[in-house]
């Protein structure tokens, strides 16, 4: 800013603009002020994890600075803050009755009534081991990696620890998680790109296959029909996966940095994939040859933050992003 200040301080020379080129950057502006419909800040670290509510109106944040906070979506305002937590917030999830439920290293705590008060929760998750956790899409599921080469599947309605599902055998510390809508498959990638389906509840291997060989997978998301999987990894590209087969059915190409985050819409109509240099790409789902949009989400001009989370609101009108910037972006998405 010094350097900056000192500059604008000297005398400069008189630049004639021609009127087409004053029109062109006025129209360079105004698409660029429309393209950000809101900007939330209040988080004092990473933002983790996004969800909406059923009605659009508010979206719930989950954070590394071991809150969940809730927001009026339409204007960026924060309603409340939700402190319980010992450790990062992982993942928000809300339940078929609209009661919230979020997760970190350590516990599942459970979020009710109009001043989301804590109800209960849950203990013992495993604390620094677990390195990825995803709470299923009803909330009823919790699924967590860890660096002892496992994957647990934790029931989230009770403490029974004999309702625990224990998945071994990972070469390597498990990076990413995912429960499919229904409850029925779980995806899970590892530190050297290897990613594995299992059927659920019997704890069935389904595939197993090296979707980025040699390459940290860093997110993993099943479309709400559940018979596509996306995976990003410490790679450019993201790609998709036939759940029942696990044979790759497409690459998505264009990212500049690693992809670090992926969303479906509702429907399951749209992808976003947000990548570490902070762009967003939005595809349609059946046609994703190229992006339908490029968002540059999460950038001050010169570098990029890595998107580090992704939501659609449920009408797939809106998009939520969460950053390394601490920062959520609310960005519209129309259909073209």
């Amino acid at each position: 800013m010094l350097f900056l200040r000192s500059i604008s301080a000297l005398q400069q020379p008189t630049v004639r603009i021609a009127p087409v080129a004053v029109v062109c950057l006025l129209l360079l502006a105004v698409a660029a002020q429309a393209q950000e419909a809101v900007t939330l800040e209040g988080h004092e670290n990473v933002v983790s994890s996004l969800v909406f509510s059923e009605d659009g109106q508010r979206l719930f944040s989950g954070s590394w600075d071991r809150t969940v906070r809730v927001w009026n979506a339409t204007n960026g305002q924060q309603e409340s803050v939700l402190r319980g937590h010992s450790d990062w917030v992982f993942d928000v999830q809300l339940t078929a009755a609209s009661e919230l439920v979020s997760t970190s290293q350590k516990e599942i705590l459970r979020w009710s009534g109009r001043t989301f008060g804590m109800s209960r929760g849950r203990s013992g998750l495993g604390g620094a081991t677990v390195n990825s956790a995803a709470l299923s899409p009803n909330a009823m599921q919790l699924a967590t990696g860890g660096r002892d080469g496992f994957v647990r599947v934790w029931p989230v309605d009770t403490v029974d620890p004999t309702s625990v599902i224990e998945l071994g055998g990972f070469r390597s510390w498990v990076g990413a998680v995912c429960i499919s809508a229904d409850g029925r498959r779980l995806a899970a990638g590892t530190r050297t790109g290897t990613i594995r389906i299992f059927e659920l509840p019997t704890g069935k291997q389904l595939h197993s296959f090296e979707a980025h060989p040699g390459r940290q997978v860093l997110t993993l998301a099943i479309n709400p029909e559940g018979d596509t999987l996306v995976s990003g990894a410490f790679e450019q590209t993201a790609r998709l996966w036939n759940v029942e087969t696990g044979k790759e059915s497409t690459t998505l190409s264009g990212h500049r940095g690693v992809v670090t985050s992926a969303a479906w819409s509702a429907d399951g109509k749209l992808l976003a994939t947000g990548e570490r240099h902070g762009s967003i790409h939005i595809w349609d789902a059946g046609d994703s040859s190229k992006p339908l949009r490029k968002i540059t989400a999460h950038s001050d001009g010169r570098l990029g933050f890595s998107v580090t989370a992704l939501a659609f609101s449920p009408n797939r009108q809106r998009l939520a992003s969460g950053s390394y910037d601490k920062t959520i972006r609310i960005w519209s998405v129309s259909d073209e």
